[in-house]
């Protein structure tokens, strides 16, 4: 396998995480034989420089480019792989088009673990009106969306974090968990490639 890239370095006081630097730290304490389930569309380039997976089954991707693939593809691989730890990987964004799988999660125990990117906006949505030199656009700023607190109101424990020893620490509590957890973590806004 190639090696990994090396990750960004630690933002200088309180400047939020780069996406490949969220990554980076994921893969530090990704189970060998775990499953990531990805609808992080800003940061899939930074995911896949980062995290190196050879397991078949390993990887699911809605390679379409529709979202609201994540949260609920990632509790039907869980039940289908039970001795396997799941990893949803999402954005802010993506998270809202399926929330209430949160409710399904807490309800059934379905101990899935998911990664929140929060970059306060569409990110991938405002690369494409770039792309098609769209003035405008709008619905792409999402200030305030904090879906760590909307799991929780479904049930789902989880905590936001800012820094990258945050991060470790509350990746690894998840992980030491039973049932399923949600970690967010504010990210820099924007397209992530490392």
């Amino acid at each position: 396998a190639p090696p990994l890239r090396e990750a960004p370095p630690a933002p200088e006081g309180g400047e939020p995480l780069a996406p490949g630097a969220v990554h980076a730290t994921l893969a530090e304490l990704f189970p060998e034989d775990g499953i990531v389930v990805l609808e992080s569309p800003s940061s899939t380039p930074a995911m896949r420089n980062q995290l190196r997976l050879s397991r078949p089954g390993s990887y699911y991707f809605s390679a379409g480019g529709g979202l609201g693939f994540g949260l609920a593809a990632s509790l039907g691989v869980q039940l289908a792989e039970p001795e396997r730890q799941v990893v949803c990987v999402l954005g802010e964004g993506s998270a809202q088009y399926a929330i209430t799988a949160f409710w399904t999660a807490s309800a059934y125990s379905i101990p899935v673990k998911f990664l929140v990117l929060r970059n306060s906006e569409y990110a991938i949505l405002k690369w494409f009106s770039t792309l098609e030199n769209v003035t405008g656009a709008p619905g792409l700023d999402l200030p305030a969306l904090d879906v760590a607190a909307t799991a929780a109101s479904y049930g789902v424990p989880g905590e936001t974090v800012s820094s990258r020893e945050q991060l470790h620490s509350a990746l690894g509590d998840a992980f030491a968990q039973e049932g399923p957890r949600l970690v967010q973590v504010d990210v820099a806004p924007g397209m992530a490639l490392v």
